[in-house]
């Protein structure tokens, strides 16, 4: 039998104030950068984007407990001052005026913006236009094969059970390296590990793969 997988040495961890770890690697470095830069920021709003699942609310988690989803900035929306103002899902945006004032609000008062969304939204509004293009943007990549390895020896790990490398390395050679596809492999694994009482082998490995392809397939 082989070991039980390691870790790449490439890829860094770090504590999110007591939450899980957050795996650091290629796909995601420039947004962690800007959030390790603050406060020494030389803008007042940042925006990181990337799709579903790809750590955008962890990071912003970790910059800070402020936040808000976009479809809270309604046109009456009075913010109160914090230093770090988190809006996030800009793709839900209910207001533009009330982000634009937002924008104002912060920069006014010496605060720090972060911003999350799936692309790089586009805005009717032309002053808010403007300042969106002003703002520096950092996009979560796709995960790379080593990424994709240390999310999943990272997420049976959290679930305290331990598989095997061939396992994991068969999982990466077949499943598709997204982030939606990553949360669905662990998910489908763990949940036929439980009902059939068995361990995570290649074989229940294969099994869940193929099974979520079918529904993909639109056979199931």
């Amino acid at each position: 039998m082989s070991e039980f997988i390691q870790l790449p040495l490439m890829l860094s961890y770090r504590k999110a104030f007591g939450r899980e770890d957050f795996v650091v690697a290629p796909c995601n470095q420039e947004a962690v950068s800007w959030v390790d830069k603050w406060p020494n920021w030389p803008v007042p709003a940042v925006l990181i984007y990337g799709e579903s699942g790809s750590g955008k609310t962890h990071l912003a988690s970790i910059f800070s407990e402020y936040r808000l989803d976009a479809r809270e900035l309604t046109d009456d929306f009075m913010p109160f001052f914090q230093k770090k103002i988190v809006v996030e899902n800009l793709e839900n945006l209910s207001s533009e005026v009330a982000l634009f004032h937002l924008f104002n609000f912060v920069r006014d008062l010496g605060g720090s913006l972060l911003l999350t969304a799936r692309t790089v939204p586009t805005f009717t509004l032309p002053d808010l236009r403007s300042r969106m293009m002003a703002v520096p943007k950092a996009q979560i990549g796709m995960p790379d094969e080593n990424f994709v390895l240390a999310v999943l020896a990272q997420a049976f790990e959290e679930r305290q059970i331990l598989v095997d490398e061939s396992v994991l390395s068969y999982a990466v050679r077949h499943m598709s390296r997204s982030f939606r596809d990553i949360r669905r492999v662990i998910a489908a694994a763990d949940a036929l590990s439980l009902m059939g009482k068995r361990g995570i082998t290649v074989p229940l490995m294969r099994e869940a793969i193929a099974g979520l392809q079918k529904q993909e397939d639109g056979h199931v």
